[in-house]
């Protein structure tokens, strides 16, 4: 019990965001590179209708940067009701400091109650930034918001590895929390809206800035974190040595593929933790996922689900990876491997 004239924590204040709740609104920040929206801002835009939904609140999209405001009219479709635009030259390529910035005033001008990041690197930087901006709570990589009859949060995130779930109860909003876009579809609304545009205006000084934009340097594939890339080569137990992982690599470079493996992969050293893909590791929802000597254990299957298309090579047809891919070759991959690397050269050859 809280003695005579001390606060408790649900008391506690800050002025920006007093004890009364007035925060309404359910918010998502919208990436986007070279004039075109990233796949996790639509993706993201679902998760957001759904958790206002719950709540019986309006939803908007965040759009930063220089002529973005274009952008906005795709989210009709999604069921987002406004998109907030803050547009300046400053903005036109990311920096950390001056993104802020223009976000913290838009939230304090407005009081949204949730706001959502996906975990790309540009939400993974500004979501702990305007946490501590604003002096609340941030819950990173959750997997579900519930909303009781009170309309308080509970936030569920993955523990120990993916092993067990934590139950988070936040005392006040906003809440701000991170979404790994992996862990979702890709949701049009039942009915489309006409998402009103509102315009807002920042005041953004530059010398603040410790850090500027030079360029982007266009990543080797193969280096791409799997759960970002287009197209996975995933290795398991049939990989049988680390010498065999050249062949792998011949095939993933002409693919353009990242890759990536089980955990009896990454327990061999044959690949690096970083690159494990299932419940102790990274979940992946690339456009195609070919799948090398993995028979498809349950805590692997779970984190593949989101593959638009899976090849499996193994030499059991009746491997539990076979009832999930789209395609099984039935062989043995140390033969496939090369002979598929082959015929890829010739069909990428250019013609004269």
């Amino acid at each position: 019990m809280a003695e005579q004239g001390q606060k408790t924590p649900q008391e506690t204040t800050h002025p920006s965001y007093p004890q009364k709740n007035d925060s309404k609104g359910v918010w998502f920040v919208a990436e986007h590179k070279e004039g075109k929206l990233e796949k996790s801002s639509l993706i993201l835009a679902g998760e957001a209708l759904s958790v206002a939904t719950k709540l019986g609140e309006e939803t908007a999209v965040i759009l930063i940067g220089n002529q973005v405001k274009d952008l906005a009219e795709q989210f009709g479709s999604y069921g987002i009701d406004k998109a907030f635009v803050i547009e300046d030259k400053l903005l036109e390529k990311y920096t950390a400091e001056l993104y802020i910035a223009a976000l913290e005033q838009a939230v304090k001008s407005n009081k949204p109650s949730v706001i959502l990041f996906a975990t790309t690197p540009v939400g993974n930087d500004l979501a702990p930034r305007l946490a501590a901006r604003l002096k609340v709570g941030l819950v990173a990589r959750y997997t579900e918001i519930e909303v009781d009859k009170e309309k308080n949060l509970t936030v569920r995130r993955p523990i120990h590895g993916g092993k067990a779930q934590a139950t988070v109860a936040p005392l006040r909003k906003p809440l701000i929390g991170t979404i790994d876009p992996q862990l979702l579809t890709m949701q049009k609304a039942s009915v489309a809206k006409k998402t009103q545009v509102v315009e807002l205006k920042t005041k953004l000084d530059p010398s603040n800035t410790k850090t500027r934009f030079l360029d982007y340097l266009k990543a080797d594939p193969c280096a791409v974190c799997v759960s970002e890339a287009e197209i996975v080569v995933g290795v398991g137990k049939g990989l049988a040595s680390a010498d065999n992982l050249k062949a792998i690599e011949e095939l993933a470079r002409i693919l353009g593929a990242s890759i990536g493996g089980s955990r009896r992969a990454t327990d061999e050293h044959w690949i690096v933790d970083e690159r494990r893909i299932g419940l102790t590791g990274k979940t992946i929802a690339p456009r195609l996922y070919l799948i090398c000597g993995i028979s498809g254990a349950f805590h692997h299957t779970l984190s593949i689900k989101g593959s638009q298309l899976m090849v499996a090579i193994n030499t059991d047809k009746s491997a539990p990876i076979a009832k999930l891919a789209d395609l099984v070759i039935v062989g043995d991959m140390h033969k496939v491997i090369p002979e598929l690397t082959k015929q890829l050269r010739e069909v990428m050859k250019p013609t004269t």
